[in-house]
């Protein structure tokens, strides 16, 4: 009992005036838990109601648990509420164990009750030795760290007095205070994994092995929940310097994360999936793996992962996102007229013309002045399409348009989106961005066009251009 104590107050389990729901199943552990409870409470005040999950796997067994648990609760003048589930039919219906599917309905109900009842802890009754079998099954099953860890002694409301204490001192404190309880006769069943941990790997490990194998184990689960910790600290830390979260998407700096030490870079890549809401069950070593060798990748390469989420390197960002599903790229056209106006899935452009005057006028990213005496009549404000290029230089150089994107670092994803100012296959400005060389405004210039996005204004980053002949309009 004291032992317990003294692990709640190590890890701040319960404070005065808490709600607590205890899961009770009759067993020994639990029935433990619920007297170490009853006399913490002659320290500390707080109210303990308890939960009782009958599974409907043991028949009139299970029925008979049920009573056994009420009675003490009437007893101890404590609250009792029983939830009655079907978990071999949850087991079938969503492709469980009987095992999962049994602690699922638990904590389900758990954590129902508490919302019902506005509690604040949920105390369950796990011990070191399931502490040990946990961190064995993890093992085996090729979990990393955090696996390995084992049991946290709280998890969010979820809180485990009894962590600290071994299954024999539990019965120990049982038979001292001449307290009866109920066996489940499933869990010696060799079907159930941790069972065969139970009852088969373990006893090989202390008496083949070393006789402490378990305490060992334990300990170790403590040591590798302290390095957890501080490499949460770490991946936070790190995360605050190079992520950019949002609509479900993350951006990682590539470079700066490639500098991290290899284990600080999966962790901080699985948190990144994490935040985005990427489900990590079915992330494994090798989809981390794949993540990381795209930190050394060119641009536009990228790997998928499990439930449709895909790691895409774009420039010098590595972009965790939802894949998108197969679509036709998007795409738009629509003839201008000079003077006139043009409706666009950007806002409304409008055309204007005006003689080279010797005055200054401003522009800014959406408001461009081109050179209206080289312009003909087959205007269009469109998206790109194949062939597409732009006069970069007074010499009349011309480069492809895709070119251009990809030496501006314009994301693939973005540049079908791009609205272009296009006369046939040249591009006279791609809006947003830069006008061709070849229309810009000269000393030779007689009339002015002027493009402009309505609601924008003559400021902001803009540029201040004297229209006058022998000026020259810069980009």
């Amino acid at each position: 009992m004291q032992k317990a104590f003294a692990y709640m107050e190590k890890y701040h389990m319960i404070d005065a005036g808490d709600k607590v729901i205890v899961g009770v199943s009759g067993g020994a552990d639990s029935l433990c838990l619920l007297f170490v409870l009853l006399d913490y409470r002659q320290r500390l005040p707080f109210s303990i109601t308890v939960v009782h999950v009958e599974h409907g796997v043991r028949g009139q067994e299970s029925v008979e648990d049920a009573r056994f648990v009420e009675k003490i609760c009437r007893e101890q003048k404590i609250e009792y509420r029983l939830v009655s589930c079907r978990v071999p039919e949850l087991a079938q219906q969503e492709g469980l164990s009987v095992e999962e599917a049994g602690r699922r309905a638990r904590y389900e109900a758990f954590a129902r009750i508490k919302k019902e009842m506005g509690a604040d802890k949920i105390a369950v009754a796990h011990n070191q030795d399931d502490q040990a079998e946990t961190v064995l099954f993890q093992i085996a099953r090729g979990s990393g760290l955090t696996g390995a860890g084992g049991i946290r002694p709280v998890r969010g409301a979820i809180i485990r007095p009894l962590l600290g204490c071994s299954r024999a001192e539990i019965e120990a404190y049982l038979r001292g205070r001449a307290l009866t309880w109920c066996t489940d006769a499933t869990n010696r069943e060799l079907d159930y994994t941790r069972n065969r941990i139970r009852h088969q790997v373990l006893p090989v490990f202390e008496a083949e092995i070393n006789r402490k194998s378990r305490e060992h184990i334990v300990a170790l689960a403590e040591e590798l929940q302290r390095v957890q910790a501080y490499m949460e600290q770490e991946t936070k830390r790190c995360l605050e310097e190079l992520a950019v979260f949002q609509n479900g998407t993350v951006q990682l700096t590539a470079a700066a994360l490639k500098e991290k030490p290899v284990l600080l870079q999966e962790y901080v890549l699985r948190e990144s999936l994490r935040r985005a809401g990427c489900p990590l069950r079915d992330i494994g070593r090798r989809h981390i793996a794949d993540m990381q060798k795209l930190l050394d990748g060119q641009s536009g390469r990228q790997t998928a992962l499990p439930g449709g989420w895909q790691a895409v390197r774009s420039f010098d960002k590595l972009i965790l996102r939802r894949k998108e599903k197969e679509r036709a790229a998007f795409a738009f056209a629509a003839r201008v007229t000079v003077p006139g106006s043009c409706e666009t899935p950007q806002g409304t452009f409008l055309l204007q013309v005006f003689p080279n005057e010797n005055k200054n006028i401003f522009q800014n990213t959406y408001t461009k002045w081109l050179d209206c005496d080289k312009i003909g009549n087959n205007l269009f404000i469109r998206t790109r399409r194949p062939g597409d290029y732009i006069v970069i230089n007074r010499q009349g150089g011309k480069k492809k348009l895709k070119e251009y994107f990809i030496e501006e670092k314009i994301p693939a994803e973005q540049r079908d989106h791009i609205l272009l100012l296009a006369q046939g296959s040249e591009i006279l400005w791609v809006i947003g961005h830069r006008i061709s060389e070849a229309y810009k405004v000269s000393s030779e210039t007689m009339r002015i066009l002027e493009i402009r996005r309505m609601g924008e204004s003559y400021g902001g980053e803009n540029q201040c251009i004297n229209s006058g002949r022998g000026s020259q309009q810069e980009n």
